[in-house]
């Protein structure tokens, strides 16, 4: 991919490219939290191919800064450009001696936990009592990616041993909570793919299913559990709806 990135507050106006209408008013509200849009640009089209806005904040850890957003041109393949930002991000904080960036998304999102926990090592912890506007319970994660302290996968599970260990499996394109497992050792949580109109479709279509995942995530946490890793289901079948990731859950505390 032939993109370079561009700062479009802080960075020289030479070489800056043409800023659709859409992002003005986004860049306006980093420009007054002192944050940043990070551009990447084609360089055969001079188009903007994606952009990710952040912007600082501080915690009892020290600095730190905000994922504000993160959007792909629809022209430009998603994982690429994805990827492509994140690590421009991580030498965006690197020159300003800073390493963590925090958000937050849904688990359910596949696509994005890829990007976040398989390939940038981001630590993901649920977020409990977190509603839908209408008052329904909804599966939240807030996130925090250090740069140099990147997540690691464990090794508690085999690649052969995690069918065994889920929690959640996948039955007729529908999720089954598995009876019998104990809440002790790693168990898992078995996904399909999992976009954000996908979930969108899901939560209109089948509220009963957002609800049973939401059920099993929280109980995972009641039982002192938390996120550790995520991956791809080895020997996952091709089928529409089957499961193809799962998210390894390891036992903390006790609660």
């Amino acid at each position: 991919m032939n993109v370079r990135s561009v700062p479009l507050i802080a960075g020289s106006q030479k070489g800056r490219p043409d800023v659709p209408d859409t992002l003005l008013d986004e860049l306006r509200r980093l420009e007054e939290r002192r944050g940043e849009m990070i551009a990447a640009v084609d360089e055969d089209s001079g188009r903007i191919a994606g952009t990710l806005g952040l912007f600082p904040d501080r915690d009892e850890g020290g600095k730190f800064y905000h994922l504000y957003s993160l959007q792909v041109d629809s022209a430009y393949t998603r994982t690429e450009t994805d990827v492509f930002l994140l690590e421009a991000t991580g030498r965006f904080l690197a020159a300003r001696k800073v390493t963590r960036l925090k958000f937050t998304t849904s688990p359910l999102l596949t696509r994005m936990a890829w990007l976040y926990v398989n390939r940038f090592g981001t630590q993901y912890r649920w977020r409990e009592g977190s509603r839908t506007p209408d008052g329904k319970p909804w599966p939240y994660v807030t996130c925090e990616c250090d740069f140099d302290d990147l997540l690691e996968r464990p090794l508690d599970l085999r690649d052969e041993e995690v069918p065994g260990h889920c929690l959640v499996y996948w039955e007729g394109g529908k999720p089954v909570v598995r009876t019998g497992l104990r809440f002790s050792g790693p168990l898992c949580v078995a996904l399909p793919d999992i976009d954000a109109d996908g979930l969108s479709l899901l939560a209109d279509r089948e509220p009963a299913v957002i609800a049973l995942l939401h059920r099993a995530f929280q109980s995972l946490h009641i039982h002192g559990y938390e996120f550790a890793w995520f991956d791809r289901l080895k020997g996952a079948p091709e089928a529409p709806g089957a499961p193809r990731w799962y998210y390894l859950m390891k036992h903390i505390v006790s609660l």
